[in-house]
């Protein structure tokens, strides 16, 4: 609402037409309206400094029922929604519906038939008495007199050639079912009776989409469905999938309403807002899937919309596929490699590199896989080109759509318990939580006793770093009002009383110094200070005067830049995304350079090692800003090594390095260093030549840095500190350990042969025994256990047994083993057998019903 309107609009009642209408069905009221008092606010403007008038005048008209108020008539021209009867199920093919009266008596019943798509019905004609038909119109809650009825629906024709690649030109064989005629289009329109009649085999000879479908000759039956193909012919892949697009040709390009065009009321200024591709519509269409094998995964029915920012107005554009229940449904395919394990698409978008279109392509696909392995919502990338109605359109990235079905495929939460926000409010939900968060926490002082706790309990805290931290990072200018009004900020929380905010990271195409940005310009504190303040920038503002938030934010922030940021690692993401798009960069530059761009291979090359130099830059300033905004205590060199090597590693902080590593950190924030032993090891103590902490003994340490420090951490193995030896108490072994430890394991052997793992060895036969302890990470083991007697000793206690009774021996070889109890009178009352057993016997009989 803060926003200018895309388009202008003529007043239409002063010259008798009638308004436009919005309606709002019950679930969205519920979603806006509040709880209290509520305010609809209208806002008009001129459409330019050059308007000659301003009028506005607007209706609001609810479904209100009232005894004690009276309400004027509504105007003759106003046509109320109509509530049609809603069930709360869905129906599939083959599945039954029965109508039946109170007393579940039937009254009718039908299958679903094959081929009963969106818009298609059955029903009686006459109404409730005459034979079932199809009806390409449906009439909810009113009569089927009027409509055509129609016996069936036409079986659809069969290609004989699949969807695929192909090195030629190749016949296509379509077979028509008997009393049917087949028509065919090839610039993606669904066919008509007005198209081309199949008449023997069609030859394809350059890339393109056939579709074909089939009409009764009788007049009784409905069309079959519309079959696609897409054939590709002698071009690659590039081993990329690939989707094509298949939709009517007016859908895209017809001037007043297709969607890729500018259309009649278009601006004259980049990025012509007014033009058709501005406008939220969407287009039925279908699809095909192939992997980057070229294998051909599924086919979908979708509605295709025109996706983005400004990039809108680029010759290439992005799509947006909704995969609405109407048509076929979710996609069910993997779409993402990376993420594996989301297999259920209800919409995703194409996107054609944003405003790095015409340059790199990859830098928002690359910091989204940068930010892997941290606690930031991101969306996938998957690289594939993309054919629109046969046409050659391109490279695009496959990316996951920010919204419910996000959170409920990446973080299992039920998409109906969603609130999602983004820069004008509630796009699920409502707002009231992070408003009442906002208020609590910025008048609340950041030096009170309690200020981390209730922070951390209305948003998670490694999340709120970790996305602000690669947001001042990347610099991205098109972000939290920096240079213009807030934009491309959204978080979620689960609608429950526990859940936190969680911010998700989108839409960096702006940072790294893309139109002039730079490496010295400080976004610390343009975050915290924006051209446009809002409350995310005034919370960060004002979290960051907390000074265990503030070192907390600082240590990650440095973790960060001693890892994710290092050059190594965004180098070998950016050559990972370039090595993939490479081979089909040529193709999409020949396609697309007069439009947009990149221009050449070269200038592509450019564009994506630019990222890389940015980077590599950006790491110094980085630092320097942090220290500066944050008013820390200068650069520290903090050197980490293990002794012996490879004994051992150290966590500081956040993070895992390989050792000997070094790092930057900054004085004023203690760092967290914990040391973790190796298997075979255990830690002795910590040696520094700068020594800033409280005991060497203590294997998690802070670090106060007042200079540069090197820190070691020294191990020891294990059989060095610790050993361990059998005692024997009466007919039972024990172990003996000379530290006192917390094992985890044992393992007795009798001979070399494992006996038991229990932490006591009863009743031991004849044999040398040995013992193996395990705890943290060591693992010893005992000299050998001499055991020699005359006899062997079963023990049984207690005695007498009235409820348990408990039996207790050791076998040293493998052999058949059957216990028995018998009662005073010489009946058998219990039996166990075991074909095949060696080691400790050790169990207890219930003896209680036993007599």
């Amino acid at each position: 609402y803060h926003e200018l309107t895309s388009s202008q609009h003529e007043a239409a009642m002063y010259s008798g037409g009638i308004p436009d209408d919005v309606i709002f069905d019950e679930e969205e009221v519920e979603e806006l309206l509040l709880d209290g008092a509520n305010i609809l606010a209208i806002r008009v403007h001129n459409a330019s400094t050059n308007s000659s008038d301003l009028t506005g005048n607007f209706f609001l008209s609810a479904g209100l029922t009232s005894a004690q108020s009276q309400y004027q008539n509504i105007p003759a021209w106003f046509s109320p929604p109509v509530v049609l009867p809603h069930a709360s199920f869905k129906l599939a093919t083959g599945e039954t519906i029965i109508i039946s009266d109170t007393n579940e008596v039937i009254s009718d019943s039908i299958a679903i038939p094959e081929g009963l798509t969106p818009n298609l019905s059955r029903g009686r004609t006459p109404d409730g008495m005459g034979n079932w038909c199809f009806f390409n119109t449906p009439t909810p809650n009113g009569t089927n007199n009027q409509s055509n009825c129609y016996s069936s629906i036409t079986p659809a024709p069969m290609i004989d050639l699949p969807s695929g690649w192909y090195a030629s030109s190749n016949p296509v064989s379509i077979t028509t079912a008997k009393n049917a005629t087949s028509h065919y289009t090839t610039n993606g329109d669904e066919p008509d009776q007005n198209d081309p009649v199949v008449n023997g085999n069609i030859y394809v000879s350059q890339t393109s989409v056939l579709s074909v479908k089939s009409f009764g000759n009788s007049g009784q039956a409905l069309p079959s469905p519309t079959i696609d193909r897409t054939y590709i012919i002698d071009e690659d892949n590039y081993n990329l999938p690939v989707i094509s697009i298949i939709t009517d040709e007016d859908h895209l390009w017809d001037w007043n309403t297709g969607i890729y065009v500018m259309g009649p009321n278009a601006g004259s200024n980049y990025p012509y807002f007014g033009s058709n591709f501005w406008e939220p519509w969407s287009k039925k269409s279908r699809m095909e899937y192939f992997d980057r094998y070229q294998n051909k995964q599924f086919e979908a029915v979708f509605d295709l919309e025109i996706h983005g920012g400004w990039s809108r107005a680029e010759a290439q554009k992005s799509f947006r596929i909704d995969a609405k229940s109407i048509y076929t449904g979710d996609v069910e395919y993997p779409l993402i490699e990376r993420k594996p394990e989301i297999t259920s698409y209800n919409n995703f978008n194409l996107r054609n590199g944003g405003q790095h279109g015409i340059f790199d392509r990859i830098q928002d696909g690359a910091i989204s896989r940068l930010a892997d392995g941290t606690h930031i919502d991101r969306m996938g990338y998957q690289a594939c080109l993309v054919y629109l109605n046969g046409a050659y359109w391109g490279l695009y990235g496959i990316r996951e759509k920010f919204d419910e079905h996000y959170v409920e495929s990446n973080h299992g939460v039920d998409k109906d318990e969603v609130q999602l926000l983004n820069r004008d409010g509630a796009l699920m939900g409502d707002e009231s939580h992070f408003t009442e968060s906002y208020n609590i926490i910025t008048n609340l002082s950041p030096s009170s006793s309690n200020f981390m706790e209730v922070f951390g309990s209305r948003f998670d805290l490694k999340n709120y770093i970790d996305y602000f931290v690669f947001e001042t990072y990347i610099q991205n200018r098109d972000w939290l009002g920096i240079a213009w009004q807030l934009n491309n900020v959204k978080l979620w929380r689960q609608d429950s009383l526990d859940s936190k905010w969680r911010y998700m990271l989108y839409d960096t195409d702006f940072g790294f110094g893309l139109y002039g940005g730079n490496i010295y310009e400080n976004y610390i504190n343009l975050a915290r200070n924006p051209a446009n303040p809002n409350q995310h920038s005034e919370i960060f503002d004002h979290v960051l005067d907390n000074t265990e938030f503030r070192c907390q934010f600082v240590n990650r922030y440095n973790d960060l830049i001693n890892t994710t940021f290092q050059a190594n690692n965004v180098n070998a993401i950016i050559d990972e995304l370039k090595t993939e798009l490479a081979p089909a960069i040529p193709e999409h530059i020949a396609n697309w350079s007069n439009l947009m761009g990149p221009y050449s291979y070269s200038f592509w090359i450019n564009s994506v090692n630019n990222i890389k130099n940015y980077n590599g830059s950006r790491i110094f300033t980085a630092r320097e800003h942090l220290n500066l905004s944050l008013s820390l205590q200068g650069q520290k060199l903090v050197e980490l090594a293990a002794s012996p090597a490879n004994s051992g590693h150290i966590k500081v902080n956040s993070i895992f390095p390989a050792l000997p590593w070094d790092g930057i950190y900054h004085g004023g924030c203690p760092i967290t260093t914990q040391a973790i032993p190796s298997f075979g090891y255990l830690f002795s103590h910590w040696t520094s030549d700068d020594m800033n902490y409280q005991n060497a003994q203590d294997a998690t340490i802070q670090v106060a840095l007042s200079n540069n420090t090197t820190l070691t951490a020294h191990f020891q193995p294990c059989e060095e500190v610790i050993s361990t030896n059998i005692f024997e108490v009466g007919n039972q072994l024990h172990p003996q350990v000379s530290e006192e430890v917390n094992i985890y394991d044992y393992e007795w052997r009798l001979n070399g042969a494992l006996v038991s793992r229990d932490s006591v060895l009863y009743n031991p036969v004849d044999g040398d025994y040995t013992l193996t302890v395990r705890f943290d990470s060591c693992e010893i083991s005992s000299e050998a256990f001499g055991i020699s007697r005359d006899n062997y000793e079963m023990l049984l206690f207690p005695n007498p047994a009235v409820d348990v009774l408990r039996v207790q021996f050791v076998l040293g070889e493998q052999e058949p083993l059957e216990l028995a109890l018998f009662n005073t009178l010489g009946e058998l009352v219990w039996k166990e057998s075991h074909s095949d057993f060696m080691g400790q016997f050790n169990s207890t009989i219930d003896v209680s019903t036993l007599a």
